[in-house]
């Protein structure tokens, strides 16, 4: 059974920062419990995707990549190729998800959010003055 916090809430109470972590799989569950933009097409393997990211270490590789993508300009909370496509799809048409697709989720999450930073940087620098 999938554990639910409302870890945003309960950061704020105490007056402590959420960290990214925290804060991605309460965007994860709210995408399970139907909050999300686009409803999603397999709640069970949403949910094991979302126990994965939860048994990573806060020192994970692609979490702190995402952490300082998302510092940048926000790409990865507000790209719709992730949150409209990646997450809501997630699993649809496959008998059952194992880790392997959990992986390839995330990297694929964080290969989306980079790309998307490469373009804002790149828009950026053709506004530069000359």
């Amino acid at each position: 059974m999938l554990r639910t916090q409302d870890v945003r809430n309960g950061a704020e109470e105490r007056g402590c920062a959420v960290s990214f972590k925290a804060e991605f799989l309460a965007e994860l569950e709210d995408c399970l419990r139907g909050y999300g933009a686009v409803p999603v097409s397999n709640p069970d393997a949403l949910a094991l995707f979302i126990e994965f990211v939860r048994a990573l270490p806060e020192s994970d590789q692609r979490l702190r990549c995402l952490e300082g993508v998302d510092q940048g300009s926000g790409s990865f909370w507000n790209n719709p190729a992730v949150w409209w496509e990646q997450v809501p799809r997630f699993g649809a048409g496959l008998p059952r998800c194992g880790s392997a697709e959990c992986r390839k989720l995330l990297d694929d999450m964080l290969d989306e959010a980079i790309s998307d930073e490469i373009d804002v940087l790149e828009m950026e620098i053709r506004e530069l003055p000359s």
